[in-house]
């Protein structure tokens, strides 16, 4: 009985490597040689197997809309597998990020928070309270403008400058042409400096400091920010700064690890 199991986790095992080669064979398709996706023989070649045996695979994988079939018979991979990935993804984000917020918070002693763009606007999904009796408040399936924070300042600033002032623009709030030029700025002495400082932009009584997080390919997927009263932070925004960035590198350092193991943090 002990042998039939353990024979049966071996293929179980063996049947989701073969199926992940084949998604990674689709994910690595250079889509200047195939902008329209790999035939049955593509993957055959890339995999060094039978053709006969990938059809069977791809065409399972078809069935579960993993992949997508386009009219040329060539295979790609699907929206379905891509909107997985990304539920799959802000999962392990806020998983790792919540006891890099506790000691980020234990640290400063002011409120920290995890943000992420939804719709133009500044969504948190995570924060840490300070425990101290006068702090930020929880914003947590909140959002907010993202030319009133530091995190929205910290989520753009890779994008370009016309896009950032469309985006202020666009705003809920009515924002005239100095406010989204001002913002700019703002965001524009941000990337110098490594981090972004929203001072009483959202309330006149907060000051907030906010990086961007960015995941295995650079792009930024979220950001973490300290709010709390300006008279507490502002002597210290250089050093909040510098304990802002190593959370952040050390959460860039695990997002990257789960994706690529063994990686070299420095790499990431």
């Amino acid at each position: 009985m002990a042998l039939e199991q353990k024979q049966t986790t071996h293929a179980a095992r063996s049947g989701a490597s073969r199926v992940m080669a084949i998604l990674d064979a689709l994910a690595s398709a250079d889509l200047a040689a195939f902008p329209d996706g790999l035939s049955v023989a593509d993957v055959a070649r890339v995999l060094g197997r039978e053709k006969s045996v990938v059809s069977r695979q791809l065409k399972s994988l078809l069935e579960t809309g993993m992949v997508a079939r386009r009219d040329s018979g060539r295979y790609e991979l699907s929206w379905r597998l891509f909107a997985l990935a990304v539920r799959a993804g802000d999962q392990r984000l806020t998983k790792m990020a919540a006891p890099l917020l506790l000691k980020l918070t234990e640290t400063v002693r002011e409120r920290t928070y995890l943000s992420v763009l939804s719709d133009g606007e500044v969504l948190t999904v995570l924060s840490e309270g300070s425990r101290r009796s006068i702090e930020a408040v929880n914003w947590v399936g909140r959002t907010i403008p993202v030319h009133r924070s530091s995190s929205g300042m910290a989520l753009l600033m890779d994008y370009e400058d016309e896009h950032i002032l469309d985006t202020v623009r666009r705003s809920v709030n009515r924002v005239s042409d100095r406010e989204a030029r001002e913002f700019l700025a703002q965001v524009q002495e941000s990337r110098r400096r490594g981090y972004t400082v929203a001072n009483r932009i959202f309330d006149p009584e907060l000051l907030g400091i906010g990086a961007p997080v960015r995941d295995f390919t650079g792009r930024i997927k979220a950001a973490v920010n300290i709010s709390g009263p300006a008279f507490r932070i502002e002597p210290h925004i250089q050093a909040f700064g510098g304990h802002l960035l190593s959370t952040v590198r050390a959460l860039q350092a695990s997002l990257c690890s789960d994706v690529r193991p063994g990686a070299d943090p420095s790499d990431c």
